[in-house]
């Protein structure tokens, strides 16, 4: 199966070697190696304003960082967690995408222990779209490589001082927020959910 996942990182490589230092969803610090990749372009725009608390445009538009672009050739499809399946995996639908990441944590124990080690998450700064999770170190190489072993992961830089699209922020489920995801929300509904992508106007483009 070939992907082609996205991440924002501010650094020589948005890969990670060693283990990573910050918590995240699906990490505590020092816990391992742990890869957090994008199947949306706009993904990593979302968490990273997430992250951030960035609400409006005046401090989303300061923030610039490079965007970098990987391909990844799976064996086979990961394992995917979804609202509908959450209590296959010993979770709650909530659990996916609410604030408290300690339940996807604790299965993050159980995947680094007995695998799968690649998996897809539903975005919790983005409904509608989806994280691609891997619990392995991995090393970049240049895009048309061939990988010489699992540990290279081909990528390049998409854009050196990118800046995040126009309106996004609006469509961010954020921290503390009042409003339920929309993704939770419509499923609880039984209704389907689509991420529905900003329009590109004249002022996207401006500086």
């Amino acid at each position: 199966m070939d992907l082609v996942a996205f991440r924002l990182a501010n650094y020589e490589t948005p890969l990670w070697s060693v283990e990573n230092f910050a918590a995240g969803r699906f990490n505590d610090p020092f816990s391992g190696f742990t890869q957090y990749l994008s199947l949306h372009p706009l993904t990593p725009w979302a968490e990273l304003l997430r992250n951030e608390d960035r609400r409006t445009r005046e401090r989303a538009l300061l923030m610039r960082y490079p965007l970098w672009a990987l391909r990844l050739s799976l064996k086979q499809r990961p394992v995917e967690l979804r609202f509908d399946n959450a209590d296959e995996f010993g979770l709650r639908p909530v659990d996916l995408i609410r604030d408290d990441h300690r339940p996807c944590r604790e299965l993050a124990r159980t995947f680094r222990d007995r695998g799968p080690h690649t998996f897809i998450a539903p975005s919790a700064a983005l409904p509608g779209t989806q994280n691609l999770i891997v619990l392995e170190p991995r090393v970049l190489a240049a895009w048309d490589q061939v990988p010489l072993a699992e540990l290279d992961l081909p990528g390049s830089l998409a854009a050196q001082d990118g800046r995040c699209p126009e309106g996004l922020w609006e469509l961010v489920h954020y921290r503390r927020m009042q409003t339920r995801h929309a993704g939770l929300a419509a499923w609880e509904r039984g209704d389907q959910f689509a991420f529905t992508e900003p329009d590109v106007t004249a002022s996207s483009l401006a500086a």
